[in-house]
């Protein structure tokens, strides 16, 4: 093999058996390919990036942040929690019922209020999904549950349920903190219908209203499907200027998982999304100058020793969608590359350099009182929830499959834990996925 071609060396999964075999991340054709070979059932190769260039760029600043600033694996700032596979909808684009998937049963409370003990108090984002988090009977009590640990419940959810006022106002009384409802158009009921099988366009303008009138805050999942509905993303993303309570969109690129009508065509990778926001939003003139942003949060979050994984993305934007309101992409270039100079060599300095630069941002931008809330008045609030009230966060996220799955990633880098049944330690989403569970 050419070794000027490898970007370098992982361990991931048999697509077929899930044995774990070495893999090498290579460039060609000017993208970027997992390769791996199975005694058993042969080689494979999948492709995995389409910039060659930007993905060796990111790779060699997560090596040099992390050789300097090693990830504390007990910062958790997010878990997910699958509280039952059963679900209320039939939709074509799902795969968590596929034929085959194997989980534990549904958890109890007994075993809920137990586990929660060792993370008592941490102020971590509490992701109750399923299925259908809502078709659970108990699920008032398990909001209860988290929000009395000194955590913060957020449902994933349909949202079916959530356009009966009554109900979603039970949950915001039993200590809900937020919901995540899933918005797949802004404007075309014919998106719904192919995505989850019928028209609800008009029920999730209800499912925002009860969401605004309960006082409870809101995040948006838009699971970005090529030739379906990636026009949909603009109006996505204007939500934020009519909703203050949403304080973050994340968008899911679709990974073919043998969904009903939806096929490999229609996948987004990672830096493909990367390519949707840039034609999205005003605010980013090339690609080059998201990943500058995308540099920002990631260091930012790096010299405090947590990080995300490659695939899981997150940049502070401003509400308005102008430039002037959101960081100077331009001055941020020269901040990153003279921060990365003196890494190697000055670590305290590095990061003395850079925070000085990012408080100065900040402050022009509105955090003082946000961070005074949180740090002089000890306010009880998510850590995310923490912005001026005219940002929000932007996350773009891939997963990780067997196909695709890269352990140096998830296992160096992934701060999402997994709170589910059978675990007896800690280990991130998509170690529980792709080697505790047939999925």
């Amino acid at each position: 093999m050419d070794h000027n071609r490898i970007i370098r060396e992982t361990v991931s999964l048999c697509p077929v058996c899930r044995r774990k075999l070495p893999a090498d991340l290579v460039e060609e054709d000017g993208a970027v390919f997992m390769e791996k070979t199975c005694p058993e059932h042969g080689p494979f190769r999948v492709r995995i990036g389409k910039y060659p260039r930007h993905y060796r760029d990111l790779m060699g600043l997560y090596r040099l942040l992390q050789e300097h600033f090693p990830y504390r694996r007990d910062r958790i700032e997010s878990c997910a929690f699958t509280t039952t596979l059963r679900c209320n909808m039939n939709c074509p684009i799902c795969f968590a019922a596929d034929k085959g998937r194997v989980m534990p049963p549904e958890m109890p409370l007994a075993e809920i209020r137990e586990k929660l003990r060792p993370i008592w108090g941490r102020g971590i984002s509490f992701k109750l999904t399923g299925g259908e988090s809502t078709t659970r009977s108990d699920l008032g009590e398990i909001i209860r549950l988290i929000r009395l640990s000194g955590n913060f419940p957020i449902a994933v959810t349909n949202a079916r349920r959530l356009e009966d006022l009554d109900y979603l106002q039970a949950l915001a009384n039993c200590g809900l903190y937020a919901v995540a409802p899933w918005f797949d158009a802004t404007d075309s009921d014919d998106v719904y219908e192919k995505m989850r099988g019928e028209p609800l366009l008009e029920k999730r303008e209800q499912v925002l209203e009860n969401v605004r009138r309960t006082g409870l805050k809101l995040i948006v999942f838009f699971v970005c499907v090529r030739g379906v509905n990636d026009d949909q993303l603009p109006g996505i993303l204007a939500l934020t200027r009519r909703h203050p309570e949403l304080f973050k969109i994340n968008v899911m690129g679709y990974m073919h998982r043998g969904s009903r009508g939806f096929g490999r065509e229609n996948e987004y990778l990672s830096d493909e999304l990367w390519d949707a926001i840039v034609a999205s939003s005003e605010l980013f003139s090339s690609l080059d100058e998201l990943i500058v942003a995308l540099k920002v949060n990631l260091i930012s979050r790096a010299v405090r020793r947590i990080y995300h994984c490659y695939n899981s993305q997150t940049v502070l934007m401003p509400r308005s969608g102008r430039r002037e309101d959101g960081f100077n992409l331009e001055k941020w270039d020269g901040n990153i590359k003279r921060f990365q100079e003196m890494l190697p060599e000055d670590p305290d300095r590095a990061r003395h350099f850079f925070l000085c630069r990012f408080a100065g941002d900040l402050f022009r931008m509105g955090f003082l009182g946000p961070l005074a809330n949180r740090y002089v008045l000890g306010r009880k609030e998510l850590a995310d929830t923490f912005i001026p009230p005219g940002h929000y966060w932007l996350q773009f996220q891939t997963m990780y499959y067997p196909e695709n799955y890269d352990e140096e990633m998830v296992r160096g880098f992934c701060s999402y834990p997994s709170f589910n049944p059978g675990l007896e330690k800690r280990i991130s989403f998509c170690e529980y996925y792709n080697l505790s569970l047939k999925t």
